[in-house]
């Protein structure tokens, strides 16, 4: 377990600069592309234009690359000493630390909200598919699974968004709030539906598939032929072979959720880490933006090692 820890540590020391230093690297990018700067080529006469025109490119992209790297180096120089500086938020400094910290945890809170739903539906579901009878209904049921995990998150939020509001209009009452920021039902049913429509749609199909072929397993026999019931076996051998996949698909929900969230964010206009992120980049607020990106891959990474120590924990087989 040592060496795990110490591996996965330092990879995750050289991801994270490398992260670091590609939103930097691109940012610079992003604002020469605005300011629209001319190389000479562009004052020549266009025999030489295509010649000189790469070296151009080539030398600005050196010169933004060591800028980035200069960054980089000041950034974690400053994550060391525990200050990464100020930033304006509406014409009002503020630490970005501080900054990062509010909406992080803002979108922590609605994701863990969306996987406890997603988590308790697609178990839910996933389980009374895969031991009932054969059916038309759970025929049905998997392809609107297929369709869960394909429906891009942004069409669903579009989707949703513009049916409440015709609701809104054609009743003359709202259900629920088409975007804002509050902990109530009305503030959180949206997002919620949107971030947790494909984990459920993925957890059910990963249950209702592993469940399935464990209840043709040569010990789930075994213990009927002992005259244990259904329900027993199901709940005493069954779950702690459903333990490995069933986190596997947790993880890989959560990942679903973490990488739709700015979208997310940005349609129903909640403040948090991934709006944040948007408008950092729209605004080219570059440490704001190198801050945040570290936090969500950061975040990403100790997501894959905590799966790694739980998958040990729970299969005595991994730990070799």
């Amino acid at each position: 377990m040592g060496r795990l820890l110490l591996n996965r540590f330092t990879s995750i020391i050289v991801v994270s600069v490398i992260v670091v230093f590609m939103v930097y690297l691109g940012m610079y990018l992003m604002i020469q592309m605005d300011q629209g700067q001319l190389s000479t080529s562009a004052r020549l006469t266009s025999t030489w234009i295509d010649t000189i025109e790469p070296a151009d490119k080539s030398y600005h992209f050196v010169e933004n690359s060591l800028q980035a790297m200069a960054d980089t180096r000041t950034f974690f120089g400053n994550l060391l000493r525990g200050d990464l500086g100020m930033i304006e938020t509406q014409s009002i400094p503020r630490p970005v630390s501080d900054v990062v910290q509010e909406t992080f945890l803002r979108s922590a809170g609605l994701l863990a909200l969306a996987l406890l739903l997603a988590t308790a539906v697609g178990l839910l579901i996933g389980t009374l598919a895969a031991l009932a009878k054969q059916g038309q209904w759970v025929g049905f049921l998997l392809t609107l699974t297929i369709l869960g995990i394909s429906a891009p998150s942004f069409l669903v939020a579009v989707l949703l968004q513009q049916g409440g509001i015709l609701y809104t209009q054609n009743v003359g009452r709202q259900l629920v709030s088409m975007g804002g920021y509050g902990w109530d039902f009305k503030h959180l049913a949206m997002p919620l539906i949107v971030l947790a429509a494909r984990p459920i749609a993925y957890l059910t199909r990963s249950v209702y598939i592993a469940l399935t072929r464990i209840m043709t397993e040569d010990y789930i026999r075994t213990a009927y032929a002992k005259g244990v019931s259904r329900n027993r076996a199901v709940a005493t051998h069954a779950f702690k072979n459903l333990a490995v996949p069933f986190i596997t698909a947790v993880g890989l929900s959560l990942r679903f959720s973490l990488s739709t969230l700015p979208i997310v964010e940005y349609i129903f206009g909640w403040p948090g880490i991934g709006n944040a992120l948007l408008e950092a980049i729209n605004d080219r607020t570059l440490l704001l933006a190198a801050t945040i990106t570290f936090v969500i891959g950061l975040t990403f990474q100790l997501i894959n090692l905590a799966l790694d120590i739980i998958y040990r924990m729970v299969d005595p087989r991994l730990r070799s």
